[in-house]
């Protein structure tokens, strides 16, 4: 009897024990920091998403399970794509991933003139010169900017035929930026801006004829509503990564040295990763039947022409800050 009764003392503390530990377990999880983040993407499944989903994995293990962030696809949120910095701003959501910045931060359509820079390391040379404006931007609506990653380009694609430059004329294309809208309705075309989480919508129902990506962004996405693809890199695509001020500011300095190292190491890794499949996943598109064209030096020519006054009229019209980053920008990379 007098053992039946020990082992009953012993189940009721061995069950009280695991309540404790599970109530420890769960206020601690439930102190940790935690961070809702939005991004324009809207597949789970490309590159970029990947990449953030691994990279707030790692931020949780390196800050000890004490700042955990979650991902929202876009769409997910009532946020569209063009208002990602002022939601970031107003702490509506504490991290932001941003393509469509532009519009609140001018400055940043520095490095998205259409056809100033030619290559990967002159964007990234580009972008280190307008990095302190783009950062000093920011920092007035209250909102740190932690980084960013590159797209490998930017090319134009269409359900309709675009194998020439005059083709893009009376086609409605999707643009990212009011940089490139400016670049497509020179060419005669016309630009329309949605959010990414709107694209396939608007290709089925007939609303766009075409958009502005790259294979590892959406071209391999949308393939199936496209039929060409012309190689013609408008601009570079930067996405930022952004924290709300308040927000970061409330981490310890060991934290925040922790999620700016994984954020360094995880924008490189997207970009790197997306630049090595672009060829392949456009030799894939091809196989399937996309018609892929590379325009003629003289078209590139003909198009640099047609849209090089405008770097100048840009910068002017968006004020010292802009001329300013234009000129440091223009010296990194000779042009």
């Amino acid at each position: 009897m007098k053992h039946r009764t020990r082992l009953g003392m012993a189940a009721r503390w061995l069950g009280w024990a695991i309540v404790g530990v599970s109530t420890c377990i769960a206020l601690q999880a439930y102190a940790a920091t935690t961070w809702r983040a939005y991004t324009y993407n809207a597949a789970a499944t490309v590159t970029a998403v990947k990449g953030l989903n691994a990279l707030f994995d790692q931020i949780r293990n390196s800050t000890g399970n004490e700042l955990a962030i979650r991902l929202n696809l876009g769409g997910t949120l009532a946020i569209s794509a063009t208002n990602i910095t002022e939601a970031v701003a107003g702490n509506v959501v504490q991290m932001g991933d941003d393509a469509f910045f532009v519009g609140s931060v001018p400055v940043g359509g520095t490095v998205r003139l259409p056809l100033l820079i030619k290559d990967r390391p002159a964007f990234d040379r580009a972008w280190a010169a307008e990095e302190p404006f783009l950062k000093a931007a920011y920092e007035k609506k209250g909102i740190v900017l932690l980084g960013h990653y590159t797209f490998p380009l930017n090319v134009i694609w269409s359900r309709k035929k675009l194998t020439t430059l005059s083709d893009i004329a009376g086609q409605k294309i999707r643009v990212i930026s009011p940089e490139q809208a400016e670049f497509i309705k020179r060419l005669g075309g016309i630009p329309v801006t949605l959010g990414t989480s709107e694209v396939a919508a608007a290709l089925d129902r007939g609303v766009i004829d075409g958009v502005t990506t790259a294979s590892s962004g959406y071209g391999y996405i949308w393939r199936d509503m496209l039929k060409y693809r012309y190689n013609l890199n408008v601009s570079f695509i930067d996405s930022l990564i952004l924290a709300n001020r308040q927000a970061w500011l409330a981490l310890t300095a060991q934290q925040q040295a922790a999620v700016q190292r994984d954020i360094d190491a995880a924008t490189t890794h997207i970009s790197d990763a997306m630049a090595v499949e672009e060829d392949s996943l456009t030799s894939q598109l091809a196989a399937k039947g996309i018609v892929v064209t590379t325009p003629s030096a003289a078209e590139v020519a003909q198009a640099t022409q047609l849209i090089s006054p405008y770097w100048d009229t840009w910068a002017k019209a968006r004020g010292d800050s802009a001329e300013q980053a234009l000129t440091k920008v223009r010296a990194a990379i000779g042009r």
